[in-house]
């Protein structure tokens, strides 16, 4: 039932790209995470090192509950090595509603090596996640998806600036849009607080929000 009013892929996709802002040598970061205004888990986000040098790892869990019944779970795990903003090396495994994927990946002399269950793939260059932590990521024009593995082409476009809501109050912020070949994802900077919001399509007319804590 809950799959055919809700585009769950969007939720597994948006679940495992984000990472945070390395403004100091260790933090934490906390969003929640909602279906339009209903609250169906957290996504949290902890980073060691400095800009040079920076250890990601990001913990995501959601529930979506449907007549008393848990009609969909997922969980995510991803631990990540940054160097001068290149990733460097990624160990991830999810779970998204009993299906199982794990992605490992390190680089080398000849590129990013990437491993997957249908696979391998190869990377050149600075190669990135959907790293929201550094706004490097807007400039980029490829980003590797850590639960499936695959590289996935995208585009950003600037939309001006608006207020958001973090934790209670309101800040202003400049508004991006990543789209990818299947969504398009809303996100929000603040000058000094960095990444602070995301939004994206659910399908039927529903939401993924993220919102931070």
């Amino acid at each position: 039932m809950i799959r055919q009013n809700l585009s769950l892929a969007v939720l597994a996709f948006l679940a495992l790209m984000v990472f945070l802002t390395p403004a100091q040598s260790s933090e934490l970061l906390r969003f929640k995470v909602y279906l339009d205004e209903k609250p169906i888990g957290e996504h949290s986000f902890s980073i060691a090192g400095d800009m040079d040098s920076q250890r990601v790892s990001s913990q995501a869990r959601f529930d979506i509950d449907f007549l008393f019944i848990n009609a969909y779970r997922y969980r995510h795990s991803s631990h990540e090595v940054f160097r001068n903003g290149c990733l460097k090396e990624i160990q991830a495994t999810t779970d998204d509603n009993g299906e199982q994927y794990r992605v490992m990946g390190r680089s080398s002399g000849t590129g990013f090596r990437i491993d997957h269950q249908d696979g391998s793939e190869r990377a050149d260059g600075c190669l990135m996640t959907f790293a929201y932590w550094n706004p490097d990521v807007l400039d980029q024009r490829q980003l590797l998806n850590s639960q499936t593995g695959e590289l996935e082409q995208v585009r950003v476009s600037d939309q001006g600036r608006e207020a958001i809501e973090v934790d209670g109050r309101e800040v202003e912020a400049n508004r991006y849009a990543l789209t990818t070949d299947e969504l398009v994802i809303d996100l929000w900077y603040n000058d000094s607080l960095g990444w602070v919001g995301l939004s994206s399509d659910a399908g039927k007319g529903r939401r993924i929000n993220y919102r931070r804590m």
